[in-house]
């Protein structure tokens, strides 16, 4: 990922020296692409957890086993423009 930011930092100055590219193009590029790193990372962030720990012989299983329910709610809007949505999930943990 930073190669590709990399890259694109170095097009939008070889960009930036052409005739008829305005600064806005090749500054959006650079910004894009770091924004898009940031995505990534983070959302390649989660999971692993564990290790650590030490010689207290306790062990943190996680969830139990089972099915679970999950409610989630989005609301857009303030006043009487509120909207919102309300949806059920059934999560089922083996």
């Amino acid at each position: 990922m930073l190669a590709l930011v990399l890259a694109a930092m170095a097009w939008a100055i070889v960009r930036r020296n052409q005739l008829g590219v305005s600064q806005w193009q090749s500054t959006i590029v650079p910004l894009a692409a770091g924004l898009l790193l940031t995505l990534a990372m983070a959302g390649c962030g989660g999971g692993g957890g564990g290790g650590g720990g030490g010689g207290s012989g306790t062990h943190d299983p996680g969830t139990p086993a089972g099915t679970y329910t999950v409610t989630v709610t989005g609301t857009a809007g303030s006043g009487s423009s509120t909207l919102s949505h309300k949806v059920t999930l059934t999560l089922t943990v083996s």
